[in-house]
């Protein structure tokens, strides 16, 4: 009885009477469940009599808690109303539209409809739970059904990311509109609880964690065995699930915004940055260096190292000497008064996808540089033991003359280490080698920190970054598929089968891509050109035979004119005998030239700044050689007499365009079955155009390829041919050199351009071939079947994937260690999307799977194969040091659009103009050479284009009553992220394009 009055007193809104609190026995049971894991120890210890009192307090006790539930709830869904009804509905009224913007009216209030409308449904069902109230009534149910629903999660994650933005929009429009202001301020007026419209709004992310609260409380005081109690359990979980959702989500926008704003005043204090603000970058720390310049002059320089570009920036000091930190400032801390103490100019942005470490610490720097950290940590607790050893009562004399001599001990072996060691003077620790990966290949930076310490602590972080960069990168977004562009057919048996795009750029800033067809007896080019959609503007014939292969060769550069002048005059040779045109630096530090890798000599990075006011030089490099010394001298005094040679080199251009032979211009090199070389300018109109230069050889041109200032040609009968410029900058057509690697059986069938070498596939080899000695390094096999030659190579950063003749595997080399890292089948991933074909031609498909065409771009490997299907793969990341890489199963991805017969070539090329990407350059006082300004890697939209025979969409392979129609034709298809245009299945030949 007392139960079911305690009930209906509920139910009537009355308070509610405890008969049994006068019960000492009760009271004292009652302070015993304090803890919720032990009533059922509790009720075995009593009476019968007291169990029942105890019973009756549970109950009387889960009602009071259900009654408050009840209560707040009522709360909120008023307060809710009242945002809706008197701040909402009034704002978005035609008669306060001048109040504001009904954009910032739908920020605001964003998501507080919804949340009303699931609020109210709860309170409902609620309602009808204590219209019915009795001591074996459940609302767990109830609590489950409201809150584990997708929708309501969905809602509430919603509104806390929107919660900042619209208190911030709020303060916005009250700032700039009074009329709103007054608004807020008679509406809040007119709330009983005089609440305004920020504590109104921050109701709904305060009231999950109120509901946890009540549900653990309700909990507590529920039997085990009453009908609720599982329920509750499943409840708490839940209510929990989604309050550790939202806090993270809370925790996760304050430390974007710290973020951000951290971003913001680091751009604010560089001179010349923009656009640093991005919703995934992270700052990670600065240092101050000195960096090496192609003089061997030493450059003050300040490094911004952030989760996916490093800025490199001059310093000048606002007064005073430029203060320098004592220690290098990570994340934790951005050091704003050593920052702001100087001035910075933005001198560099690079992609950490572009930048290496050539040459990682040894393990003895990290050793030595752990035995001083641990030196100094036991220091440091020492000098605490005696600090605290202070405080003791009772005699310590012992104790401290202990700790002194142990802190003295440790002191002297300090000093002792870092006299023994020079650790902080020697370069050997400090110097940092780079590697950047630009449009003109590999280059180098030098960078030199203050302390070893401080170079093992900037080479940790961009280690760690780095490989947080390759996790993230693996989880992108495939490649979007564009378009197919269909390529009529002029002659019958016209197969794709090469393709390259120019370097010079056409009236729109933008590069054309050469499609090479062939049957046998007509060479054909197509030009496909990106400006204002990728089309097909012209196809037409070039000769009378098979082209084999197509290369883009660039234009002679001002830069390797004056380096070429400099070594020549020197030296006493001509610009083309210089093979590797090194840097001033090259010639007059070769103690510091000796830590370069071999591969990487040729080319320094030019961190000068254009203005001569932004710096101080700090000198030339520190040598005890005079030999160096003077020939540094002499190389800057050649130098002052380097215009008149200018003069005289550009006479003798003007000549060579007048032979139709102009350096001046990029050209593309068509090699063909019958041995002959088709050399035109990149922007010829070859409908009307005939080739500038037609150089013949004795055998089949295999391949074409540009590398340190000449073309390689590899020829069917085993021979490398070498191209040089000759001294007006054109090319020695008449006489190449001739280097034989092979023979009539075992040709160089495939070239590619690796860390500053060529490596050459002859047979299942490949020679690593020195481009400047002209001679083989290395040797290695690809695979151990002499009868299958390597066919298809491609490059990204430290590793080169190669594959064999008609093999469907791909495996993965070191380019400087030529280990093996990995390999892998692409036969199931082929076989995966191909399952919805016809048995035979899907048996046909995989009976004679190979791999017919490779490309790296943007961090992944394109792989096109003779069943048409196309398949990416990440691109792992590999550093220049010869620790083994583990050996993981790539993930294969296919992509859903192909070609119906072979995948005959992948190529790529940039679509975003020329002029928005190429980086500021200046002309730099007399004897100093052209200087890169700007962003190194700039994100740009990227054209993969594949070509082949037939186009087939493999998601609609079972639907598709054409599939396996006309395979022998030929198709290019386009690829555009965010848009697709409707594609073509007809029997035409097609290009197929990617964006990426």
């Amino acid at each position: 009885m007392n139960g079911e009055a305690s009930d209906q007193s509920m139910s009537m809104g009355r308070p509610v009477k405890n008969r049994s609190r006068s019960d000492p026995n009760l009271e004292r049971i009652r302070l015993q469940i304090s803890d919720p894991e032990k009533p059922s120890s509790i009720l075995r210890r009593h009476s019968a009599l007291t169990q029942a009192n105890l019973l009756t307090y549970l109950r009387d006790t889960r009602t009071h808690i259900v009654k408050e539930l009840y209560d707040t709830e009522c709360s909120y869904v008023d307060q809710l109303r009242i945002v809706v009804h008197k701040y909402l509905r009034p704002l978005k009224n035609p008669e306060h539209a001048g109040l504001v913007d009904p954009l910032l009216v739908d920020e605001i209030f964003f998501q507080i409809p919804e949340i009303l409308n699931h609020h109210e449904s709860f309170f409902e069902a609620l309602k009808d739970r204590m219209d019915t109230w009795d001591n074996r009534q459940k609302v767990g149910d109830i609590i489950v059904n409201s809150f584990a629903k997708q929708p309501v999660i969905d809602t509430y994650t919603a509104f806390i990311n929107n919660w900042k933005t619209a208190k911030e929009a709020i303060r916005i429009a009250t700032n700039v509109k009074p009329s709103f202001a007054k608004f807020l301020e008679s509406a809040s007026r007119e709330h009983k609880g005089k609440l305004t419209l920020d504590a109104l709004l921050i109701m709904p992310v305060q009231r999950i964690p109120r509901y946890e609260l009540l549900i653990k409380e309700l909990l507590k005081h529920t039997h085990v065995d009453h009908p609720d109690h599982r329920l509750l359990v499943q409840a708490q979980g839940e209510v929990h699930d989604l309050a550790m959702k939202i806090n993270r989500m809370e925790q996760e926008t304050e430390a974007a915004e710290f973020q951000q704003n951290r971003l913001r005043e680091v751009e604010g204090i560089i001179d010349g940055l923009t656009g640093l603000l991005h919703a995934d970058r992270v700052f990670i720390r600065y240092d101050f260096v000195t960096m090496i310049n192609q003089l061997g002059a030493k450059k003050e320089r300040c490094l911004f190292l952030f989760s996916d570009i490093l800025i490199i920036t001059t310093i000048k000091r606002r007064s005073g000497t430029m203060r320098k930190p004592s220690q290098s400032i990570t994340h934790s801390s951005l050091g704003y008064l050593t920052l702001e103490s100087n001035k910075y100019k933005l001198l560099m942005k690079i992609s950490l996808d572009d930048l290496e470490i050539i040459k990682p610490s040894p393990s003895s720097t990290r050793k030595i540089v752990i035995e001083k950290e641990h030196l100094e940590q036991d220091l440091q607790t020492l000098e605490k033991i005696a600090t605290l050893s202070n405080t003791l009562m009772t005699s310590h004399q012992s104790l401290l003359e202990v700790v002194r001599d142990m802190i003295d001990s440790l002191q002297q072996q300090l000093a002792a280490d870092e006299k023994s060691t020079n650790i902080n003077t020697d370069p050997y620790y400090t110097r940092l080698d780079l590697s950047v990966t630009t449009e003109d290949g590999l280059e180098n930076m030098v960078v030199l920190f203050w302390s070893a310490e401080k170079r093992l602590a900037w080479e940790r972080d961009f280690c760690d970054t780095k490989e947080k960069l390759a996790v993230s990168g693996h989880r992108r977004a495939p490649p979007e598929f564009l378009k197919a562009l269909p390529i009529r057919k002029t002659r019958a048996g016209l197969q794709f089968t090469c393709a390259a795009p120019t370097l010079d750029l056409n009236a729109f800033s933008l590069r054309d891509v050469w499609v090479c067809n062939s049957d046998g007896y007509v060479g054909q080019v197509c030009i496909l050109s990106l400006q204002p959609e990728p089309e097909v503007t012209s196809c037409n014939g070039v000769c009378n035979a098979r082209i084999l292969c197509v290369a883009s060769v660039p234009a002679l550069s001002q830069s390797s004119v004056d380096a070429a002048t400099r070594r020549m005059a020197f030296k006493g040779t001509r610009p083309s005998d210089a093979c590797a045109m090194p840097s001033a630096l090259d010639d007059s530090e070769d103690s510091l030239l000796d830590m370069q890798p071999p591969s990487n000599r040729h080319s320094t990075m030019q961190i000068d700044s254009d203005s001569s006011d932004d710096e101080t030089d700090t000198g030339t490099l520190d040598s005890t050689d005079e030999d160096s010394k003077s020939q540094q001298s002499r190389e800057l005094l050649i130098i002052t007499q380097e215009p008149p040679q200018e003069e005289s080199l550009a006479t003798a251009s003007t000549a060579a365009a007048a032979a139709g032979n102009s350096p001046q211009q990029s050209t593309m090199w068509l090699g063909t079955e019958d041995g002959c070389i088709h050399v035109y300018n990149c922007n010829d109109n070859i409908r009307i155009k005939k080739n500038k230069v037609r150089l013949q050889h004795s055998a089949a041109i295999q391949c074409i390829i540009y590398l340190d200032n000449k073309v390689f040609v590899s020829l069917a009968n085993g021979d490398l041919a070498a191209y040089r410029r000759d001294s007006a900058g054109g090319w020695e057509t008449s006489k190449p050199s001739t280097i034989t690697l092979g023979s009539a059986t075992t040709p160089i069938t495939r070239m590619l351009a690796v860390q500053g070498k060529l490596w050459c596939g002859c047979q299942n080899n490949v020679l690593v071939f020195n481009p400047c000695t002209l001679s083989v390094e290395q040797t290695f096999a690809v695979c151990s079947d002499v009868s299958r030659a390597v066919l298809h190579m491609a490059s990204f950063g430290y590793g080169v994937w190669a594959s064999v003749q008609n093999s469907a595997v791909i495996k993965l080399f070191h380019s400087l260690t030529y280990e093996c890292i990995m390999e892998a089948n692409m036969a199931p991933s082929v076989a995966k999307m191909l399952a919805g074909c016809n048995d035979i031609i899907r048996q046909h498909k995989a009976a004679c799977l190979r791999i017919t065409a490779l490309l790296c771009c943007k961090d992944l490997l394109w792989v096109g194969t003779s069943a048409g299907v196309i398949l990416n793969l990440a691109i792992p990341h590999l550093t220049a040091s010869a620790t083994p890489y583990p050996v993981l199963a790539p993930n294969v991805a296919g992509i859903s659009h192909g070609h119906t017969g072979h995948v005959r070539f992948l190529t790529c090329v940039e679509m975003t103009p020329k002029k928005h990407l190429t980086a500021k350059t200046k002309q730099a006082s007399k004897g100093r050479s052209v200087r890169r300004r700007g962003s190194i890697s700039v994100a740009s939209r990227v054209l993969v284009i594949s070509g082949g025979d037939g186009f087939e969409d493999f998601q609609h392979f079972a639907s598709n009553d054409s599939a396996g129609r006309d395979d022998s034709t030929n198709h290019l298809i386009t690829c555009c992220c965010g848009r697709c245009n409707g594609v073509s299945s007809d029997s035409t030949n097609h290009l197929l394009l990617w964006q990426v």
